[in-house]
């Protein structure tokens, strides 16, 4: 007798119980193959995979800004006011896990420069254990503690300065492997060299070689729940500088009487030129990270931490480094970023953080008759208070930043201040 209408959804209600069932036998959370996060449970179990569902949104208001303008930008048209509110970001992340295989896939949408979507991060990979991890895909860049930490987690709003401007929207595609065996902790990884934030590039690559970039550390347990993570990065790649088509001789018409008729003697030949080819260039960094976490039992978890990068023809989000646009002389990259986040019960969060970057070290300028040195400095106080409660968090940040492409009222270069305040709300699940 076929089945009736009841008959078929008692069969469904008990096979979705069942679901629930083995989802809950399921046991940890799936574990991120390029953001070191816990992730929620999974939320469907079927054929063997494991499927887990995340994500935030961050709702930004810039209260204050003292580089906002009601102006437009001369050269791009776009506005120039930036005390308004956006969408930061809206991430919604999918992760599925058979044994020792997992895929993810995260998508990203906000109204930085008008509503935007895209793709984030896209992985596949085989795991085993903790010792070996092998991921493919689009992947956070192995470098340092800041530019692979997950932005949902992060206590600042956003990175610092050096991290921005090294390694430009943060994730690369390529192939990697990282592992932990005991206190030691390791990832290599072989990339395009072409970060999706890539001023010039975009994210596509435009060379045929790849960039080695990697990361050996260690994170040791102390008493009281404390401990210390160091550990020290290294990368070595080729940036390409474009090259420029030839152009033919044209005729140049100046209507030097203005009668509107044309005249030889107004005719001017503008010769063409010849052309240059495209060049590569090597680039290379390295980098020191430090972090001593402590418990206080009356307020909480707090960290102290220290990041600093050496870098050569590296910036690909600040001051792009070309060294053969710059008179095939190379361009030194130094940042540094220092501070510290104490939790106030389980509730509130404060924070400062001070980060330095000069993205060309040997830089000159013509004053007059003379050559002085220049210094291209940015410089960033970020002073945090955050509010939590679950699964919300609230962070009203002041940056006093200096921007040292300022303009004094005679013209003159000089370092402005481009303080500002920002009130995020932020809700994940």
């Amino acid at each position: 007798m076929p089945a009736t209408p009841d008959a078929s959804s008692a069969r469904l209600r008990r096979a979705v119980a069942a679901a629930i069932v083995v989802v809950s036998a399921v046991g940890p959370a799936i574990a991120h193959a390029d953001e070191p996060r816990e992730t929620p449970s999974p939320l469907l179990a079927t054929h063997g995979w494991q499927l887990a569902l995340s994500g935030y949104v961050q709702a930004d208001l810039v209260g204050w800004s003292q580089a906002s303008l009601d102006e437009l930008d001369p050269a791009t048209g776009k506005p120039l006011d930036e005390e308004r509110f956006l969408v930061r970001r809206g991430r919604l992340r999918a992760e599925a896990r058979r044994g020792d295989v997992f895929a993810s896939l995260e998508l990203d949408g906000n109204t930085v420069e008008g509503a935007t979507a895209r793709l984030v991060s896209a992985t596949v990979g085989w795991r085993h254990r903790e010792l070996v991890v092998l991921t493919a895909g689009l992947f956070k860049t192995p470098f340092g503690a800041e530019v692979p930490a997950a932005e949902r987690d992060k206590p600042f709003l956003e990175p610092p300065t050096v991290a921005r401007a090294l390694f430009a929207g943060s994730y690369d595609a390529g192939a990697m492997a990282s592992g932990a065996y005991g206190l030691a902790r390791w990832s290599i990884a072989l990339t395009n060299g072409a970060p999706v934030g890539d001023a010039r590039w975009k994210g596509v690559d435009p060379t045929h070689s790849f960039d080695v970039v990697g990361r050996v550390g260690v994170d040791v347990p102390l008493p009281r729940r404390g401990r210390v993570v160091a550990g020290v990065s290294a990368l070595v790649g080729t940036g390409l500088h474009p090259g420029t088509p030839p152009t033919k001789d044209t005729f140049q018409w100046v209507d030097e009487n203005q009668d509107g008729i044309v005249q030889t003697t107004e005719l001017n030949i503008v010769p063409g030129t010849t052309g240059s080819p495209s060049q590569t260039f090597d680039r290379d960094a390295l980098g020191a990270d430090l972090a001593v976490h402590w418990c206080l039992c009356a307020l909480g978890e707090g960290v102290a931490f220290v990041e600093v990068a050496l870098a050569t023809n590296l910036d690909r989000g600040v001051i792009y480094a070309d060294p053969i646009a710059r008179g095939m002389r190379d361009l030194r990259e130094l940042g540094v970023a220092i501070g510290v986040v104490q939790d106030v019960t389980r509730h509130a969060q404060v924070g400062v953080r001070y980060d330095r970057y000069d993205g060309d070290r040997d830089a000159q300028e013509r004053e007059g008759v003379d050559i002085v040195t220049t210094y291209q400095r940015f410089s960033t106080l970020a002073i945090m208070a955050a509010a939590r409660w679950s699964g919300a968090r609230f962070v009203l940040e002041y940056d006093r930043e200096q921007n040292p492409y300022g303009r004094g009222d005679d013209g003159a270069p000089t370092t402005r201040a481009a303080d500002r305040v920002t009130l995020r709300a932020q809700v994940g699940f």
